[in-house]
C-alpha cells in the first residue's frame, strides 16, 4: 500500500475513471474489520495498486466524490422513487433497518462494497456488501453475483446522509 494524500486519491480516482480502469475504494474506520490502523483510512484499490491515506476524520467529502465517479452521481441521491425501495435483496433489506435506526439516532456507521477482485473480499468472483453492526456486534453480508446496484444505492444514499 502507498500512503497518498486524500486529494491525490481522488485525482486518482478520476485518473481510473477517465481511462476506464477498474478500481474501487473504502473508508474504514478506527475499528473496521479490515483496518489495522487506529485511524480512519480512505483506500483506493486498482488490479495493481492500493492506495492509502489516514486522517483523525472519514473523508466523507472525499468519498462522496468517488462513490459518484464509480457509481454514478445519482447513487447518493436522497429522492429514492418507491419502487427501487422494492428492489433491494432481503440481506439488505436486514442492513437498510439498521442504519436508518442508526442514522435516526446519530450514531455513525460504515459499510464495505467488495467489488470482485478486491483483496478484502473473502468471496471472490462475487458483489459482497458488508455491514459491520458495532453494537451489535455481528456483520450482515449480501453476496451475489451481479452487481447490487439498487441495493447500493439505498446503502450509500444513507452513509452520506449522517452527519460526521
Amino acid at each position: 500500500m502507498q500512503k497518498i494524500s486524500a486529494k491525490d486519491i481522488l485525482d486518482k480516482g478520476q485518473e481510473m475513471t477517465k481511462s476506464r480502469k477498474d478500481w474501487h475504494f473504502h473508508i474504514l474506520t478506527p475499528d473496521c474489520q479490515l483496518n489495522s490502523e487506529k485511524q480512519y483510512a480512505l483506500v483506493l484499490e486498482t488490479s495493481e495498486e492500493v492506495f492509502i491515506c489516514y486522517s483523525s476524520q472519514p473523508e466523507m467529502d472525499t468519498g462522496k466524490q468517488l462513490v459518484q465517479l464509480l457509481q454514478g452521481r445519482d447513487v447518493v441521491s436522497q429522492n429514492q422513487q418507491a419502487s427501487e425501495q422494492l428492489l433491494v435483496s432481503p440481506d439488505v433489506e436486514k442492513i437498510l433497518s439498521r442504519v436508518k435506526d442508526m442514522n435516526a439516532k446519530g450514531q455513525f456507521w460504515h459499510h464495505h462494497m467488495l467489488f470482485p477482485f478486491c483483496t478484502f473480499n473473502k468471496h471472490q468472483g462475487k458483489w459482497t456488501i458488508v455491514f459491520e453492526d458495532l453494537d451489535n456486534k455481528e456483520i450482515l453480508e449480501s453476496v451475489s453475483d451481479k452487481e447490487p446496484k439498487a441495493d447500493l444505492k439505498q446503502i450509500e444514499s444513507l452513509f452520506y446522509q449522517q452527519n460526521k
